[in-house]
């Protein structure tokens, strides 16, 4: 055998030997890192409800002559709640607003204010009230529907108001919807009045 040959033989053992033991570095380097990394725990916290400046109305009550009632002119003082209903039936239909009738003292105790708007006329809503028992708070009319579009109230493919009450804070602000860019509808009127009420309480 030649002299080349016979090193080239003696040191193939130790190139073998060399590249297992950096092999079995790099696996355990690898076996360590996957032990010792530590993960960025998921957040499981509920996003922060947003919130937007409820658009403004002034629209006419049901009085004679009517008043112009400016939303407005009840924000900074305390928080209201505004209620499209569905007046075509008469205001006394409405059951939403027979909840709201017999907790309005202790709504106005806690400075809380009523609004409440549909497309009845104002005429329609006084012969409405005279039949049957007076509201505590304003009938507002938006004839125009002005209102009801600027709070997401009216359905433009079948071309009807809709029914829904918000909660306006005392900044003039109302939860707001990401999906529609607009005021967001409580879920529960009932509910959200006596949480309002009780949080009073305390």
């Amino acid at each position: 055998m030649q002299p080349n040959r016979l090193n080239e033989s003696l040191l193939l053992p130790d190139r073998r030997l060399w590249l297992l033991g950096a092999a079995a570095v790099v696996i355990v380097g690898l076996c360590v890192f996957r032990v010792t990394r530590t993960y960025a725990p998921q957040s499981t916290a509920t996003p922060a409800a947003q919130t937007g400046p409820a658009p403004a109305f002034e629209l006419y009550d049901e009085n004679s002559p009517s008043h112009l009632v400016r939303l407005s002119a009840y924000l900074g003082r305390q928080r209201v709640f505004v209620v499209f209903y569905d007046g075509s039936q008469g205001a006394h239909h409405s059951q939403v607003l027979d909840v709201l009738r017999t907790e309005w003292p202790k709504l106005r105790k806690a400075d809380v204010y009523v609004l409440v708007i549909s497309k009845a006329l104002p005429q329609e809503n006084r012969k409405d009230m005279a039949a049957h028992e007076k509201y505590p708070f304003p009938l507002l009319s938006d004839v125009d529907l002005s209102a009801h579009r600027a709070w997401g109230r009216y359905d433009e493919q079948r071309r009807l108001p809709l029914e829904g009450a918000f909660l306006v804070d005392r900044r003039g602000d109302v939860a707001w919807s990401r999906e529609t860019g607009g005021p967001e509808p409580l879920a529960n009127l009932e509910a959200t009045v006596q949480a309002v009420l009780g949080s009073h309480g305390d």
